[in-house]
C-alpha cells in the first residue's frame, strides 16, 4: 500500500503543506507594527518624564520648605503618585511621550482611563522598588511581540502607539 494525500482539499484529508504555518509564524490580524511606539521612542519618553519628574520634586521641595514637617512629603508623594496616572488617563500621554510622539490606549481600543492608568503606573513604581525589576521592565519592549509591551503594559492591558501627525 502506498502512503500518498488523496482529497487534500477535503475535511477528510490531511491538510496541504501549504495552510501549515512554521513555528513562529503569525497567522491573522495582529498589530501593524510600524503604529507601535518603538524602544528607543519608548526609553526618550521614560528619560524626559524622568527628568520631569525630579524637577517637580525640587520645586515641591522649595515651594513646601517653609511648612510644617510632613507637608513636604505629602506634595512629594501627589506629585509623584499622580503625575502619570492623571496625564495619561486626561490626554493619553505624559509630556515626554507627546513629545516623543507616543500615546498610551487600551489594547482593544480607547484611552486607558484612570484606573489602568493607574494601575501601570503602580506597576512603573514596583519595578523602580525593584532595581532588577525596574530594568527587565524598560527593556521588555525591546524583544516583545507581537505587541512591544513592557511588563506594567501587560499588567494594565495597554499599548503604546505612535501618533499618526
Amino acid at each position: 500500500m502506498e502512503l500518498e494525500q488523496p482529497m487534500a482539499g477535503s475535511p477528510y484529508g490531511y491538510p496541504d503543506w501549504r495552510s501549515v504555518p512554521y513555528v513562529g509564524e503569525r497567522r491573522g490580524a495582529g498589530p501593524d507594527e510600524d503604529a507601535l511606539g518603538g524602544f528607543g521612542a519608548r526609553l526618550a519618553a521614560r528619560v524626559l518624564d524622568t527628568g520631569v519628574l525630579i524637577a517637580a520634586v525640587f520645586l515641591a521641595g522649595v515651594l513646601a520648605d517653609d511648612a510644617g514637617d510632613g507637608f513636604p512629603a505629602l506634595l512629594v508623594a501627589v506629585v509623584v503618585g499622580g503625575y502619570e496616572p492623571v496625564l495619561t488617563a486626561v490626554f493619553g500621554a505624559t509630556p515626554g511621550k507627546q513629545l516623543c510622539g507616543l500615546r498610551v490606549v487600551r489594547r482593544s481600543g480607547g484611552g486607558p482611563g484612570f484606573g489602568r492608568a493607574l494601575w501601570r503606573w503602580a506597576c512603573v513604581l514596583a519595578g523602580y522598588a525593584v532595581p532588577v525589576l525596574g530594568v527587565v521592565n524598560m527593556l521588555r519592549c525591546a524583544w516583545d511581540r507581537p505587541y512591544r509591551q513592557c511588563l506594567h503594559d501587560k499588567a494594565a492591558d495597554t499599548v503604546v502607539r505612535r501618533v499618526q501627525r
